[in-house]
This record gives structure tokens, C-alpha cells and sequence, in this order.
């Protein structure tokens, strides 16, 4: 009798932590990844990006390059859809598109109606128009 007991038990607790497992498995499952175009036009607009970006909603992590002038952002849509998440981060001052390999972003679309801590000017100190 008290092995019977004790098989009982033994498969109530395996069948608990094997649906604990699976549903982990679906909650890791739910999250979806997302490559964006986005004018980034020096570090710190990456840098901005960087502190902006993750605190979107639904948004559990994130990689800014200035060299591919891109965004990738792994969300939960549960809480953002993909169409949202646009708006979100054009809202925030970064505007995107679908990344596609080798087109980069008009600079021209981007405004720079935002501040960081730099001029736009990039002078490198000497003069082009000089005379010997």
C-alpha cells in the first residue's frame, strides 16, 4: 500500500515539473527578434539609442550599429507588436524601416530635433583656403 502511495506521488511530481518545463519552453518560445534601418549618424545617437530603445515596453533586449546603421530588438509581442513598435521608437527619435542588407538609411529622412552634446559642424581644426 505505501508503494502504491509513494508511485502516486511520484507521478503527480512528475507530471508537475514537466508541465512547468513546457510551459517555460512556450514563454521562451513567444519572444520575436527584429532587424531595423535607422540613421544613426555618430556613437552617441548610438549611445542615445542604447539608453532609449529598452525602455519601449515589451522590448527585453536590443543591439544599436552605427556601421550598419541598424537596430536589432528582441521583443515579447504579447506586449508590442512589430507595427507598434515602430511608432514607439519613431516617437522616441528614431524613425525605421525594415532592414534590408546593404541599404542604408536617408540621412535626409532623419531630423535632428533632438540634443547630444556635440556640434553637427565637425571642424577638424584648419583652414582649406590658406595661400603660400
Amino acid at each position: 500500500m505505501k508503494s502504491i502511495k509513494f508511485l502516486m506521488v511520484l507521478a503527480v511530481m512528475v507530471s508537475a515539473f514537466t508541465f512547468n518545463a513546457q510551459a517555460q519552453n512556450k514563454k521562451k518560445k513567444t519572444m520575436e527578434e527584429a532587424k531595423f534601418s535607422v540613421y544613426l549618424h555618430c556613437d552617441d545617437e548610438k549611445k542615445k539609442a542604447e539608453a532609449v530603445v529598452p525602455t519601449i515596453k515589451g522590448i527585453k533586449d536590443m543591439k544599436a550599429s552605427v556601421e550598419e546603421q541598424s537596430l536589432w530588438i528582441k521583443y515579447d509581442p504579447a506586449k508590442i507588436s512589430k507595427e507598434d513598435l515602430m511608432k514607439a521608437l519613431e516617437k522616441k527619435g528614431f524613425p525605421v524601416k525594415d532592414f534590408k542588407p546593404g541599404e542604408k538609411p536617408a540621412a535626409a529622412a532623419h531630423e535632428h530635433n533632438h540634443e547630444h552634446g556635440h556640434e553637427h559642424n565637425h571642424e577638424h581644426g584648419h583652414d582649406h583656403n590658406h595661400k603660400h
